[in-house]
C-alpha cells in the first residue's frame, strides 16, 4: 500500500525540529520524506513550514498561531511526549490540524524519576555526593527521613500519578490523592484515598504533582496552598512548570516553612540567567533540580518516537490517530469495530450532497445492530466531513468538523437501536429538506463498503470512483440503451446494479428503478446528454467518490 501511495501522489513531507529517537525517524523515512532541522528559530520555522504535511516536536519548539497559519498543507503535529502546552491547540483546531501526543510512552519513566527525586530528597543524596567528592565526611549533616509509613500526597491521579502510587505503596507509604476527575473505584484499586487538595496539603509528608498544565492548574500551588503544608514536608514537581508558583515556593523555602523541594520542570525552560527567581530557586540548598529528565530514558524515547511516528503515518494515509488531543478519543476496542464504517459514512455524506445539492440544516444519523452499542462520535464527525467537504473551503477533518458544522448551522442528531434490520449492522442517514425526506443506508459486507438504499430504492454497490446514477421506468431494455451509449463513448462499465423502487417493502413492476453504473472512464458530456434524452429516463447524476 505504501508504494501505491508514493507512486500516485509522492511521499508527504515531514519536518522534525526537536531530537527524537532514531527508531522514530527511521519509521517515518519508510513512508515519508523527512527533514531534520534541530534548533531551528521561530522565524525560520514560520518561513519553511508551508512545505510540510507533518511536524514533529518535543518540548523545545513552540508551535505558535503564526506558524500554524503559515502552513496550508499541514495535516498533523506530533508531540513526542505527553505535554502539548508548547502547541497552540486552538489555532490548530481551527485550521483543521490534528495534534497528537504519546501519553503512555513515558509513563513509567516519569513515575520512576519521581520516585528517584523523592528518595534523593529524603536522603540528601545530591548534597552528600557533592560533599564527599569535595573531600568532606559529613555523616551527621545529612540525616535523612525514611519514607515507610509516611503520607504521600499525589496531585493528579492520572496515568503517571497512578504509577507513582503503585510504587509508593511498594515502599509502604500511605497514599492520598486529590483529583476531581478520578473515580473512587480507580483509587480504591490503587489503595489510594481521595481527599480535597487542602486536606492533602495539610496531611502529606511528601507532595508530588502529576497534573496537566491548563488554565485551571496554572499557579495551582501558590502562597495559600504552600502555607498549608507541614514545615517538615517536601514538594516534588515532575509534571509541568507553572503549576507551582515558583516565587511563593522560593519564599517558603527561604523562610523555613518547607523542608525541601525537587523540581524537574520550570515555568521557563531552560531558565534564563536573568530570571532571578528561578536562579535563586535552582541554587537553594534544599532544592534538587534536574533539566526536565522525567521522560529521558532510552526506552521511553524509543516508545514515544515510534508511537508518534506511527500516528503521523496513519493520519497521512487517511486513518485515525489514536491519541489526538483535539479530536474525539476512541477506545482501541471501539475503534476496531467503528473504523470500517468511518470511511463508509464519509462517502455517504459526499454521495448525498452530489445527489441532492442544496442547503442542509438537520441530518439524522442512525446505527442499528451491534454497531449501536459503540461510541458513534467518530461516525458523526465523518458524516459532517462528507456533507461539508463540497461546500466548505476549509479542510474538513476529524479535528474541526464539529466547529465547521456549527458555523454552517448544521445539526446532526443521533439514533441507535440494537435490533438488527436486514443486515447485522446498518448505518442510515436521513435528511428532511423543503418538505422532502431523503435516505441513504450503507453497511459493510465481507469487509467491503456497500450502499444498500437510496431513498425508496434498494441498491447494492461499492461507493468508489465514478458512478452514474439514473432514475428510469422499470421496464426491459433500459440497461441496454444506457450501456450502448457508454460503449459508443468507449466507457467501460465496472459494475452495474438496478435498484427497484419499493413501497412498504414491496416492489411494483412497471414502476421506477434506480440504475447504478460504476465506470472506469470519464463519461463525455455528449454521452451524458444522450442518456438524459433517452425516453423513460428522467433523472441522471454523475457522482465522484
Amino acid at each position: 500500500m505504501e508504494e501505491t501511495i508514493v507512486e500516485r501522489m509522492g511521499k508527504p513531507r515531514v519536518l522534525i525540529t526537536d531530537p527524537i529517537a532514531p527508531e522514530g525517524v527511521a519509521y517515518l523515512r519508510r513512508f515519508t520524506d523527512v527533514d531534520e532541522r534541530l534548533g531551528i528559530t521561530p522565524a525560520e520555522l514560520e518561513a519553511i513550514i508551508g512545505d510540510y504535511e507533518a511536524l514533529v516536536v518535543r518540548s523545545e519548539t513552540r508551535v505558535t498561531a503564526p506558524v500554524i497559519r503559515a502552513a496550508p498543507r499541514l495535516k498533523i503535529i506530533g508531540r513526542a511526549g505527553i505535554g502539548v502546552d508548547n502547541i497552540d491547540i486552538e489555532t490548530a483546531t481551527r485550521q483543521g490540524v490534528i495534534v497528537v501526543n504519546s501519553p503512555t510512552g513515558n509513563i513509567v519513566a516519569a513515575a520512576e524519576h519521581t520516585i528517584a527525586m523523592m528518595l534523593a530528597l529524603a536522603r540528601h543524596i545530591p548534597a552528600a555526593n557533592c560533599s564527599l567528592k569535595a573531600g568532606r565526611w559529613e555523616r551527621s549533616r545529612f540525616m535523612g527521613m525514611e519514607l515507610r509509613h509516611k503520607v504521600l500526597g499525589i496531585v493528579g491521579l492520572g496515568k503517571v500519578g497512578s504509577e507513582v502510587a503503585r510504587r509508593a505503596r511498594g515502599l509502604e507509604m500511605q497514599v492520598i490523592a486529590a483529583d476531581p476527575f478520578a473515580s473512587p473505584e480507580h483509587a480504591t484499586k490503587l489503595g489510594v484515598s481521595l481527599v480535597s487538595l487542602d486536606e492533602l496539603l495539610t496531611r502529606a509528608d511528601v507532595v508530588t504533582i502529576h497534573a496537566s498544565l491548563t488554565a485551571s492548574t496554572r499557579g495551582l500551588l501558590g502562597r495559600r496552598e504552600l502555607a498549608l503544608m507541614k514545615p517538615t514536608a517536601r514538594l516534588i514537581n515532575c509534571a509541568r512548570g507553572g503549576i507551582v508558583d515558583e516565587a511563593a515556593l522560593l519564599e517558603a523555602l527561604e523562610q523555613g516553612r518547607l523542608a525541601g523541594a525537587a523540581l524537574d520542570v520550570f515555568s521557563q525552560e531552560p531558565p534564563a540567567h536573568d530570571n532571578e527567581t528561578l536562579q535563586r530557586l535552582i541554587a537553594a540548598d534544599r532544592v534538587i533540580v534536574t533539566p526536565h529528565l522525567g521522560a529521558s530514558t532510552e526506552e521511553a524515547q524509543v516508545t514515544v518516537a515510534l508511537d508518534v511516528a506511527e500516528q503521523i503515518v496513519t493520519v497521512l494515509q487517511g486513518g485515525v490517530a489514536r491519541t489526538a488531543v483535539n479530536a474525539p478519543i476512541i477506545l482501541p476496542e471501539t475503534l476496531k469495530v467503528i473504523q470500517p464504517y468511518v470511511s463508509l459514512v464519509e462517502k455517504m455524506g459526499r454521495l448525498y450532497t452530489q445527489l441532492h445539492p442544496g442547503p442542509l440544516r438537520r441530518v439524522e444519523l442512525m446505527c442499528s445492530g451491534e454497531l449501536a452499542e459503540y461510541d458513534h462520535r467518530l461516525l458523526k464527525v465523518a458524516l459532517i466531513k462528507g456533507l461539508l467537504e463540497s461546500v466548505s473551503e476549509a479542510r474538513v477533518n476529524v479535528v474541526n468538523a464539529q466547529l465547521l458544522a456549527k458555523q454552517w448551522g448544521l445539526e446532526i442528531t443521533e439514533r441507535s437501536t440494537t435490533a438488527p434490520e436486514q443486515y447485522a449492522n446498518l448505518v442510515t442517514i436521513r435528511v428532511v429538506t423543503d418538505g422532502e425526506e431523503h435516505v441513504l443506508a450503507g453497511t459493510i459486507m465481507w469487509g467491503e463498503e456497500r450502499i444498500v438504499r437510496i431513498d425508496q430504492y434498494a441498491t447494492d454497490f461499492d461507493p468508489q470512483g465514478r458512478i452514474l446514477i439514473c432514475r428510469n421506468v422499470d421496464r426491459p431494455g433500459m440497461i441496454g440503451k444506457v450501456g450502448t451509449i457508454l460503449g459508443n463513448a468507449n466507457v467501460n462499465i465496472r459494475h452495474m446494479d438496478v435498484g427497484p423502487a419499493r413501497v412498504n417493502g414491496e416492489r411494483r413492476p412497471g414502476g421506477e428503478a434506480l440504475m447504478i453504473l460504476s465506470v472506469d472512464d470519464e463519461v463525455p458530456q455528449w454521452a451524458l446528454d444522450q442518456i438524459r434524452a433517452t425516453p423513460n429516463i428522467f433523472g441522471l447524476t454523475m457522482v465522484q467518490l
